[in-house]
């Protein structure tokens, strides 16, 4: 039977696993001494609280089987002196000595719990050399899971932050629960977490919507990012009326991406632009600049007209 509130999907659950061999199994190998310290120390804390309420369990289950001892016996006395008839003696009888195999049971286990304890924590050698015989951690394979898989605890979901966070211990062979320090994430895998952040996002806001009451089929009406003009859509995260909106709107962010500070070369007043090649803050600026320049050619052409006649020679007249 299935349990609804601790569903997880078994793809989901094999990734999990695969990851937490494939990151414990490295660790083992690269840093051995380190890792048999770390699950030793961990073992010791955690099987610590184990081990105090197994033994006091195994106390009390051996003070009652002692005092089950005391009982049948005194049973057996008032049946020999005729205080209870046989079917009675039989009866209760019958009931102590199943609750003395129980308990026999029950204390047999415990004891071998106990022992396992200490087994274990010397067990943790084992693992490195389990790692070892895997050489690809690609895939996760049948003898994978028979071979270092434990068991798992499924927790119930989480989704007090608005995401799905939900909780899987893995126990490996040998070592149980164990933590392995995780590598730094790559720039891939922080730009993959990102992605689905925003897939999840986006997901919730469906939702949102749906329960809202928000039409979510087509035709959709939508406003127009570019020109503010309202419009049906397709499709329900249309932003634009038209193909040249669309362009308008893209080629004024990237402008505003290459927006600089510049200094007018007429009247050197400071003014923001998107283009590389002005040299103006205004028309008034550029046609002045113009007339400006214009003039200075037209001096410079005087001054040069003036010298050429100045230095002119002259011809000697015929007598």
């Amino acid at each position: 039977m299935t349990c609804s509130n601790h569903h997880i999907s078994t793809k989901a659950l094999r990734a999990l696993i695969l990851e937490t061999i494939k990151v414990t199994s490295t660790y083992a190998i690269s840093n051995e001494a380190e890792f048999i310290q770390k699950v030793r120390a961990a073992s010791e804390v955690q099987q610590a609280q184990a081990a105090k309420d197994l033994k006091r369990k195994l106390n009390k289950d051996k003070r009652r089987f002692d005092e089950l001892d005391t009982i049948i016996k005194k049973l057996y006395e008032s049946y020999a002196v005729s205080r209870i008839g046989e079917e009675r003696f039989d009866t209760l009888l019958a009931g102590y000595e199943q609750e003395q195999v129980t308990l026999r049971q029950s204390i047999a286990e415990g004891e071998s719990a106990l022992g396992d304890f200490e087994q274990d924590t010397a067990n943790v050698e084992h693992f490195p050399d389990l790692a070892r015989k895997y050489t690809n951690f690609s895939e996760l394979t049948a003898p994978m899971i028979n071979e270092f898989l434990e068991k798992i605890v499924v927790h119930a979901p989480d989704k007090s932050t608005g995401d799905r966070v939900q909780e899987v211990d893995i126990y490996l062979k040998f070592i149980g629960k164990f933590d392995a320090p995780m590598p730094e994430p790559t720039p891939e895998e922080i730009a993959e977490q990102e992605r689905l952040q925003k897939e999840r996002i986006r997901s919730r806001d469906r939702y949102r919507r749906l329960k809202a009451g928000e039409n979510m089929s087509p035709p959709f009406e939508r406003i127009c990012g570019q020109c503010g003009k309202t419009f049906m859509a397709g499709i329900p995260n249309a932003k634009f009326c038209h193909p040249n909106c669309r362009a308008k709107f893209y080629c004024r962010q990237a402008a505003e991406g290459r927006r600089r500070d510049c200094t007018c070369a007429n009247c050197g007043k400071v003014f923001s632009t998107t283009r590389m090649d002005v040299k103006y803050c205004s028309d008034d600026c550029r046609m002045e600049a113009k007339r400006r320049m214009q003039r200075e050619r037209n001096a410079t052409k005087r001054v040069t007209s003036s010298a050429e006649v100045g230095t002119k020679p002259t011809t000697a007249a015929s007598i």
